[in-house]
């Protein structure tokens, strides 16, 4: 939108933001073919599930089942028939008076797709005086996830620490010129971004939890290799892929674990 004039269009830059920060909503005021995009407001959390007949489909929070995945932001599956909104509450590992609190930020990789929550490194870093709190959502970028950390995060807390997996650095929350939100992975595709801005934006989340939430207590990951290393405390590798092939399986899920134990005994003796 360029040269706002009217009153009228500066109140709707304010809702349609508002309702997506706030609300996680998407607003459309017209049918979007091209991008599959309903017109109205919908919530942009999905879960997927397989049918019956082996066919995915998908629902949204109110259990009311959708076309597609594309009008989502944020996409989980389906924990065993509960739509919990992700993998927060771990299985085993959820004990809130224990001495350390993990949680962990990311997209799909992070949230374990297609594998069972007990195979995702997150889980694998939980044990009796660790409570594992997993906070990915597939198909967001940093942005997400320090909105996402900022709403647990305890500044008096000396427990919590925070694990952050980041993703293509291109992802980022952006709204088109008629205040539709995009999805984080098309912004690269659909914009005329270069990558001068899509870096400063991730320097900027980068350095914004560091001097904030303080570097000691956030590990940092990866698997965008197009990042710089000495930014990162461990890689995440795709060493085994999950049937779409897209993700990773129980091994690479695995091996990151061992290493993000690798640096929790270093910085957390």
């Amino acid at each position: 939108m360029v040269g706002i004039v009217s009153k009228k269009q500066i109140n709707r830059v304010h809702y349609n933001v508002d309702k997506f920060y706030n609300e996680n909503y998407r607003v459309v005021l017209k049918e979007q073919t091209e991008n599959n995009f309903p017109k109205g407001e919908h919530g942009l959390k999905l879960y997927q599930h397989i049918d019956d007949e082996g066919n995915t489909i998908y629902s949204n929070e109110q259990g009311e089942y959708v076309y597609n995945h594309h009008q989502a932001l944020n996409i989980y599956q389906n924990n065993m028939g509960k739509f919990e909104g992700g993998r927060q509450h771990d299985p085993i590992y959820n004990d809130e008076n224990v001495g350390r609190q993990i949680y962990t930020f990311g997209c799909s990789w992070t949230y374990g797709w297609d594998i069972p929550q007990t195979q995702t490194f997150t889980h694998l870093l939980g044990d009796e005086n660790t409570a594992v709190h997993n906070y990915g959502a597939g198909g967001t970028g940093l942005d997400f996830a320090v909105k996402t950390l900022s709403e647990v995060y305890i500044p008096e807390s000396r427990r919590q620490i925070f694990i952050i997996t980041v993703p293509h650095f291109f992802r980022r929350t952006w709204f088109d010129d008629t205040g539709v939100l995009l999805r984080s992975w098309q912004v690269k595709e659909q914009t005329d971004i270069n990558e001068y801005n899509h870096y400063f934006n991730f320097l900027h989340n980068y350095e914004l939890l560091n001097r904030f939430v303080g570097r000691d207590k956030i590990i940092w990951g990866t698997w965008d290799m197009d990042l710089p290393r000495d930014k990162f405390d461990v890689v995440f590798e795709c060493i085994d892929h999950t049937e779409d092939g897209l993700h990773p399986g129980p091994k690479a899920h695995k091996q990151y674990a061992d290493r993000l134990k690798n640096v929790l005994q270093d910085r957390f003796k």
